[in-house]
């Protein structure tokens, strides 16, 4: 079987041999990948990058191609595709991701090349949702509001928004001419549904990264009363959410902490004062109304191993996002056996079941966030059950090989 793949983000072993070095952050889909090596197939792998082409083994190629940005359509690459296309001659062309520029150039070339019917697009996050919900839970006042960086960048939270909006647009042409979709949740079902009634939905789960499938949470040697969230990056990982439910737990848990993957929002030069961004300068206004500012720990990049070490530190996970399809992140911490706590949106519920596997709350209220983290906070080793609980769910909804037999299923139903 002949795979041809459009990513939109290159794969480890692409990334080190355009780049040099080893990849330290791990993807889902490496994973994916070395799983599908075991099978008699080729596959070349495209996806966006410093101009570049070569082999990874027997089996896999690549080539890479540059986008500029994701909202804008480059009639360049219809072209490049179209020729991919006709000297790879693949079985299947499957397009992960349905939010980017890219996605529609590779559907507008399989119709033009008669190939249409062997398309499948992946669906990860959907972007003409998603803008819906990119600005909730801020005051009108942050989101029509601008530092001076933002301005300098034309990078204003409504520009962002404005953004997805853009690339949503983008991606219902695509969806709407696609023939096959695979999705995981019941809220990409319903989402693409509505937009493109005509595609046929194949479910196939997704496999998660590699180091996550080892280790298991344990009370004794967690940080007691920490919470650890994956991101406070964009409005949509819904950050200002937690720092108000935790201005609340530390009421009864004077001694409660946050980390959190990436660099500080709290400003202190006149240089980083300049390069924050309304959104940060949002966050910082909260943690001192809350008195947070020394109780949240920026942990920077992190590689896969590091991520899992910051999850088994925590005494409960927990996701507050506005947003989200089947948040890996959610997957992970559940991987792992960590106590978790979710807004209510998406696909959350398919993944983790409320009550028995950890506490799911309404996503616009942080004050029921609250009181869940406080609930696990005061179960202590008991929140132990729950993290079993989720850890043996988790582990049938990221099987590998079930997921890999799936979505050979899948490939062999489109060749």
């Amino acid at each position: 079987m002949r795979l041809l793949w459009l990513c939109n983000i290159a794969p480890g072993a692409v990334k080190e041999k355009l780049y040099g070095g080893a990849s330290i952050g791990g993807l889902w889909i490496d994973h994916v990948l070395s799983d599908l090596m075991e099978e008699d197939l080729e596959l070349r792998i495209l996806c966006p990058g410093k101009p570049g082409q070569g082999r990874l083994n027997d089996q896999v190629d690549y080539a890479t191609f540059q986008e500029p940005c994701a909202y804008r359509y480059e009639k360049e690459l219809e072209a490049w595709f179209r020729r991919e296309i006709r000297d790879f001659q693949p079985d299947v062309l499957h397009i992960w991701g349905s939010e980017y520029g890219h996605t529609l150039a590779m559907v507008n070339a399989a119709k033009q090349e008669g190939r249409l019917e062997s398309v499948a697009v992946s669906i990860q996050g959907l972007c003409s949702v998603y803008t819906r919900h990119y600005l909730e839970g801020l005051p009108r006042q942050v989101q029509r509001g601008a530092t001076l960086r933002d301005l300098l960048r034309r990078d204003t939270l409504l520009r962002q928004q404005e953004k997805f909006r853009l690339r949503g647009e983008l991606e219902i042409a695509a969806l709407r001419q696609v023939p096959h979709v695979i999705g995981r949740t019941s809220w990409d079902r319903a989402c693409t549904q509505a937009i493109a009634p005509q595609a046929q939905y194949h479910f196939c789960n997704e496999t998660l990264r590699e180091p996550f499938y080892q280790g298991a949470w344990d009370y004794s040697a967690c940080r007691k009363h920490r919470v650890f969230a994956s991101s406070c990056v964009y409005p949509i990982k819904g950050f200002h959410y937690l720092l108000e439910a935790m201005g609340e737990v530390v009421k009864t848990y004077p001694d409660a902490t946050i980390g959190v993957p990436g660099r500080s929002f709290l400003a202190k030069t006149a240089g980083e004062k300049l390069r924050a961004n309304r959104y940060e300068v949002y966050l910082a206004e909260l943690a001192r109304k809350y008195h947070l500012e020394d109780r949240i720990d920026f942990l920077g990049s992190l590689s896969a191993e590091q991520m899992k070490a910051e999850y088994l530190k925590a005494n409960v996970f927990v996701l507050p996002s506005t947003v989200e399809n089947s948040p890996n992140s959610l997957g992970e911490a559940m991987l792992l056996g960590v106590p978790c706590v979710s807004a209510d949106v998406g696909g959350v519920t398919d993944l983790m079941t409320p009550g028995t596997e950890g506490r799911v709350y309404p996503g616009n209220a942080p004050y029921l966030m609250a009181y869940h983290i406080r609930e696990l906070f005061a179960m202590e080793e008991t929140a132990g059950i729950l993290g079993r609980t989720a850890r043996e769910h988790a582990g049938r909804t990221h099987d590998p090989k079930i997921n890999k037999e799936t979505l050979l299923q899948i490939y062999r139903q489109l060749s």
